[in-house]
């Protein structure tokens, strides 16, 4: 029998699990349970991933590659190896390509179907380039589903319980808090809220920066901004260490970072929870921020969440949990919290392949609106939400945009992701181009379609519309509905081939 399995791509470590004779399973990479997200490259041009490249970080850090996962979607990230230029997508593959053949190792079966989670935060380019990575690792990707949406699944799944959770992920790179109405089996969420670029990495930064400067004290050494390779080394080892000490601060009351020979002195350090504490409390701030964001986005108060689950191997840390005791509850934190992510997928994956032995409903909601920029009344640009933030999706929504000169044979409407009313606060996605064949003299409407499918990936599409006087009914239906058009009305038009759909484009700006 061939399985869909379910695939945790993780900014740290990355997780596979299969759900079969209705029991999730994690499939051991190596042995292990979870496998680092970390690729290096040996002199001889040979590649290495997961635990063994994680071991050459501190042999040979300009070869080795972690934590891509923070650059995913960033079209001017490169790594360059080996005279070779790499994308932070190319890494994402390489890692699933040894998760794909680890689990037809231990399965002895074929692995073609899978689930990739991503951050409920992603954007829809970080969302391209994921299934990109996936399918490049020859895998045929089902659906991408956020993490805490996996997690709450995994969670929640045959509990028979109406709850509304509240799902706080942390991991190594990525924060995410999503709120979930779950009834049955049916897990719909109300909103999502996080930081693409938070985590445990931040964590260990913090103890490293403080190291490095107490260190700079002691020794009037710069380790932070050393240019050399064994500055760099120095720095892997220190950041290596500060892991272990965040690690050890989870559970003890007192950590030692220690190198014993760091560009000619020893470093040796002892630090406390509380100074540990008092080093991470800006980066908790945010997400309680985030927390609070989100409540106020699903209209509820922190009495209506009925359970807070925590998620990612950053919710370990001590602080983490009596931050949110005290915001919302005392949370639940699962027995093996780097794992329930890519168990949840693995359900997904089951229920999407196998439909009727695994029910299951899932409705998930953008966490990012996006939009154009128009004029006014006051002829001044303002940023005009075409999909809202916290809009279920899949879903369907288009505005009306019009030529402004005679025989014009394209529209350029700049599109946008973002919240604020002012474009230029916006993170603009390019120009959105949208043919006009055959130009006219007179003003043509085209109907500009955005389309979130079921990845939370956005597809544009473009319908000239007849001239003015024959679509003044779809017009005026806009012009009432602050600009949204009518897609039924355009669907019609288009069946009866009166209006004309073409492929619409976004341009680089």
């Amino acid at each position: 029998m061939t399985y869909a399995v379910g695939i945790d791509l993780g900014t740290t470590n990355s997780v596979v699990s299969i759900f079969r004779r209705g029991v999730v399973e994690t499939i051991a990479i190596d042995g292990r349970s979870t496998m680092p997200s970390v690729v290096s490259w040996r002199d001889d041009g040979s590649v290495l991933v997961g635990q063994a490249a994680k071991s050459r970080l501190l042999l040979d850090p300009e070869n080795t590659i972690a934590s891509a996962k923070r650059f995913m979607g960033d079209r001017n990230k490169f790594y360059r190896i080996g005279g070779k230029f790499l994308s932070p997508l190319d890494i994402s593959s390489m890692v699933l390509k040894i998760l794909v053949e680890g689990t037809r190792k231990a399965l002895g079966e074929d692995i073609r179907d899978a689930v990739i989670t991503v951050p409920a935060y992603f954007t829809e380019a970080q969302r391209e380039d994921t299934k990109r990575a996936g399918e490049e690792a020859g895998l045929n990707v089902l659906r991408l589903i956020p993490e805490p949406t996996a997690a709450a699944i995994a969670y929640g799944l045959d509990k028979n319980k109406d709850q509304t959770i509240m799902v706080y992920d942390l991991g190594g790179g990525t924060f995410d808090v999503s709120i979930l109405l779950v009834q049955g089996n049916r897990f719909e969420v109300k909103a999502v809220g996080g930081d693409s670029h938070l985590g445990g990495d931040d964590f260990d930064r913090a103890i490293v920066n403080w190291a490095s400067q107490t260190f700079q004290e002691q020794t009037g050494i710069d380790l932070q901004n050393d240019p050399s390779r064994e500055g760099t080394i120095a720095r892997q080892r220190l950041k290596e260490a500060a892991e272990n000490a965040k690690i050890e601060l989870s559970i003890s009351d007192r950590a030692t970072i220690a190198i014993p020979d760091c560009l000619g002195y020893p470093l040796e350090l002892e630090i406390s929870v509380s100074e540990y504490n008092n080093l991470i409390a800006p980066l908790l701030r945010r997400t309680v921020d985030c927390m609070k964001s989100v409540l106020q986005d699903a209209l509820l108060k922190p009495q209506d969440i009925d359970r807070v689950i925590l998620v990612g191997g950053s919710t370990k840390n001590r602080a983490v949990r009596e931050i949110v005791a005290k915001e919302i509850k005392e949370p639940y934190t699962s027995d093996r919290v780097d794992e329930v992510v890519a168990h949840g997928a693995a359900i997904a994956a089951a229920n999407l392949s196998l439909p009727d032995l695994v029910p299951l409903d899932v409705l998930d909601v953008t966490a990012h609106s996006l939009g154009v920029s128009m004029l006014n009344k006051q002829d001044e640009l303002v940023f005009k939400p075409i999909i809202p933030r916290q809009t279920a999706y899949p879903c369907r929504r288009g505005i009306i945009g019009y030529t402004n000169r005679a025989l014009q044979n394209e529209i350029d409407i700049p599109v946008f992701r973002g919240e604020n009313n002012d474009p230029k606060f916006n993170e603009c996605l390019g120009l959105l181009s949208l043919p006009v064949s055959p130009p006219h003299s007179e003003i043509v409407p085209v109907a500009a379609i955005f389309d979130l499918d079921a990845d939370g990936i956005i597809h544009f599409t473009a319908v000239q519309l007849p001239a003015i006087s024959q679509s003044l009914s779809i017009i005026e239906k806009a012009r009432k509905n602050q600009g949204v058009v009518d897609l039924t009305a355009v669907d019609s038009l288009v069946e009866n081939g009166e209006a004309y759909t073409k492929v619409a484009r976004i341009m680089n700006r």
